[in-house]
């Protein structure tokens, strides 16, 4: 059992891993907006595996947007997009390096049983740099119909507000994907009603894990 300690003025060190620029925004933006409205957020480290110099700006105003008044730690990678199993030895390399600087209280990352090979690669290799975490692995909607792969366990509900402020930061900081027909509203909307259906919420993000013990901190 992994134990995660929450309680009153006890806010959270996240490690966030993503394969590529965007994903984790969309994987767990509504969860780190919630947090960091909450005001608790007390470290946020950030690794995109895949990146180009023109996305990881779009990125790091991303990621600041979404974790504001946190101020995140981001490190890109820069392999190429569609291609990271053929590096594998690079991406273990970045995790541990990551791991290392890293003390984390929950791992957010992809899924193992996503379908792009790139978040696959990732979501297998996370916990041989994480052993001793709590790993949260998110879901990406995508053409490839994957969702039905990953049976989420965890959910953090949220409300309207929070998954209209989702989209609009998506929107506003990842200009290069506007064109795409799937990066749309609804979406991103419409899998957050489904998860939040699935734990009796208006909306919800969802995630695969581990068995998790929860306690107050302190005892």
């Amino acid at each position: 059992m992994l134990r995660l300690p929450l309680g009153p003025g006890r806010p959270l060190r996240l490690a966030l891993l993503g394969a590529h620029c965007d994903d984790v925004e969309i994987g767990c933006g509504g969860l780190l907006l919630d947090l960091a409205g909450r005001g608790a957020l007390e470290r946020v480290d950030v690794l995109v595996a895949s990146s180009t110099p023109d996305r990881e700006v779009e990125a790091r105003a991303a990621l600041a947007a979404f974790c504001a008044p946190a101020v995140p730690a981001v490190r890109f990678g820069g392999l190429p997009d569609g291609r990271m199993p053929g590096h594998w030895s690079a991406v273990k390399d970045l995790l541990q390096e990551f791991a290392a600087g890293s003390t984390p209280d929950v791992v957010l990352a992809p899924s193992p049983a996503d379908a792009h090979q790139d978040h696959r690669l990732l979501g297998e290799l996370v916990r041989t740099a994480f052993r001793d975490h709590l790993v949260l692995h998110y879901e990406i909607p995508k053409y490839d119909g994957d969702l039905g792969a990953t049976r989420p366990q965890t959910y953090w509900p949220l409300t309207p507000e929070l998954v209209r402020r989702k989209y609009a930061l998506l929107h506003e900081h990842y200009a290069s994907q506007r064109g795409h027909d799937w990066f749309r509203e609804d979406t991103f909307t419409a899998l957050a009603r489904l998860r939040g259906m699935e734990c009796r919420s208006d909306y919800a993000e969802a995630f695969a894990s581990p068995a998790v013990t929860l306690g107050w901190a302190g005892g």
